[in-house]
C-alpha cells in the first residue's frame, strides 16, 4: 500500500501561533521571520521545530534547539490516534482541499522518474544535508509537502465536502498568521472509510511531488541510512504529506522568478541571443505571459522583456537556466522583491511566466522531471503551513 495511516499529534490550543509557513519561503525577507518569531513568543510553535532557509547554514545551536523542542513538544501535544486529516484551506479568494496522510518512502525516488511517487523538478542535492541533520535526531516530523494525484472524477475526495459527517469530526478551525488565510481540519478515523480511500488512491497511478521535494528527499535519505538496522515498520519509513488533486479548482501554478547576483547585466543579456524590448516600467512583466515565449527582466538602469526562440524547448525556464546556471542565483516568488533586488548594482532580475496547469501532466509524461524551480503551487502566502505532527521514533 502506498499510504500509511499516521498517528497525528496536535496542540491542545493556540494553533495560530503553532502553525508556521514552509521553511523554504520568504528566503529574502528577514523581516517576515522576525515578525513570526515575535508573534510566537514563548508559545509552543513549529517555528521552533524548523530552520527557515533564510537562517542557513544550519548551526549547532539551532540544530540542538530544534531537537530539544521536538523532545519537549512530544509530551504536550494531544494524540489523535491513527487517522487521515481532510484539510480545507481558504486563501486569496479560493479554497483548496487536501488529505493529510503518510506515504511509504520505499515507493519514492528523488533522482529518477520511474518510481510510483516521483519528483516533478530536479533535486538540488546541496539542499539536503541540513534537512537530513534535522531529521536524524528529531523525535517529531512536520510536513509542508504537497503530493499531486490525477483524479478528474474526484473519486478520492469529492468536490463538495460540505457535509455534516465532516463537521462532527472537526479538530481545528483557525486563521493562519501573516495573511495565510483560514484552515479547517477534519479527522477521518473510521477504518472502513480509510480503507476505501486507500484502495482508491492505490488505483490512481503515479504521484507527483509538487512542493517540498527536498524535505521528502531528506526523509528518504535518512530512511535509506537506517533501513536494515531497524524494524521494517519503523515510523521513519513513512513521511507525512498532503495529497491534493491536480484538478482541484483551488490549486494554482505560479512562477518562481530568478535574481542573478554579482554580474554585468548587459553582458548577460547578450548571451540569450534574443530580441530585447525595453519598457519604462517593470510591472507589466510581473506576469510575463503578456507575450508568448518571453521573459521579463530588470536591472539598475532598465527593464523590459526578452523575446525568445524556443525551438527545441518546452519551457522558458529551460532557456533562462541554461544561460544563468553557473551564476549566483536567488529564487523568489514575489515579483516586487525581484524588482527590488534586481535593481541593485551588479544584479539582474528575471520574471518568468506561469506554467499552464492544463499542460502540466503532459509535460511530466514527456520530460519526466522539469527543471528545478520551474513552478510553485500557489503564491507565497498560499504555501502549506506546518500543523500536523507525528513521532518518527519507536
Amino acid at each position: 500500500m502506498i499510504l500509511h495511516v499516521p498517528h497525528i499529534l496536535l496542540p491542545y490550543n493556540n494553533l495560530e501561533k503553532w502553525a508556521v509557513i514552509a521553511c523554504d519561503q520568504h528566503t529574502q525577507d528577514i523581516e517576515y521571520w522576525k515578525r513570526v518569531e515575535e508573534f510566537v513568543g514563548n508559545s509552543p510553535s513549529t517555528f521552533n521545530l524548523i530552520c527557515p532557509e533564510i537562517y542557513l547554514p544550519l548551526d549547532e545551536k539551532r540544530l540542538n534547539n530544534i531537537h530539544k523542542a521536538c523532545h519537549d513538544y512530544k509530551i504536550i501535544l494531544v494524540d489523535h490516534g491513527s487517522c487521515f486529516i481532510l484539510v480545507k484551506r481558504s486563501v486569496s479568494s479560493k479554497e483548496r482541499i487536501g488529505l493529510v496522510v503518510a506515504i511509504d518512502l520505499n515507493e519514492y525516488e528523488f533522482d529518477g522518474s520511474d518510481s510510483l511517487i516521483r519528483p516533478t523538478e530536479g533535486t538540488i542535492k546541496e539542499r539536503l544535508p541540513a534537512r537530513v541533520r534535522i531529521r536524524e535526531n528529531a523525535e517529531l516530523e512536520l510536513s509542508h509537502i504537497l503530493v499531486l494525484y490525477n483524479d478528474p472524477d474526484f473519486s478520492v475526495i469529492p468536490k463538495d465536502t460540505d457535509d455534516t459527517a465532516y463537521e462532527v469530526n472537526k479538530i481545528y478551525d483557525f486563521d493562519l498568521m501573516e495573511k495565510g488565510g483560514h484552515i479547517i481540519g477534519y479527522k477521518i478515523s473510521d477504518e472502513k472509510i480509510i480503507k476505501e480511500i486507500s484502495n482508491k488512491v492505490n488505483n490512481l497511478g503515479m504521484f507527483l511531488v509538487g512542493d517540498g521535494n527536498h524535505s521528502l528527499a531528506a526523509a528518504k535519505n535518512f530512511w535509506e541510512k537506517i533501513k536494515g538496522t531497524v524494524p521494517d515498520f519503523h515510523p521513519a519509513r513513512y513521511a507525512l504529506v498532503e495529497l491534493v488533486n491536480i484538478h482541484d479548482p483551488g490549486l494554482s501554478f505560479e512562477p518562481i522568478h530568478r535574481v542573478v547576483i554579482g554580474v554585468k547585466p548587459d553582458e548577460l543579456l547578450k548571451k540569450f541571443n534574443a530580441k530585447i524590448i525595453e519598457s519604462p516600467t517593470c510591472h507589466t512583466y510581473y506576469n510575463s505571459s503578456v507575450d508568448s515565449h518571453s521573459i521579463g527582466f530588470v536591472t539598475k538602469n532598465k527593464c523590459g522583456r526578452l523575446i525568445l526562440n524556443t525551438i527545441g524547448c518546452d519551457l522558458e525556464v529551460e532557456i533562462l537556466d541554461a544561460v544563468i546556471d553557473n551564476c549566483s542565483i536567488e529564487y523568489e516568488h514575489d515579483p516586487e522583491i525581484v524588482e527590488e533586488i534586481g535593481k541593485k548594482k551588479g544584479n539582474i532580475g528575471f520574471f518568468l511566466p506561469p506554467l499552464k496547469k492544463s499542460e502540466f501532466l503532459s509535460l511530466i509524461i514527456k520530460k519526466g522531471i522539469l527543471p528545478r524551480k520551474s513552478f510553485s503551487l500557489g503564491k507565497e502566502n498560499e504555501k502549506r503551513y506546518y500543523i500536523e505532527a507525528r513521532k518518527i521514533v519507536l
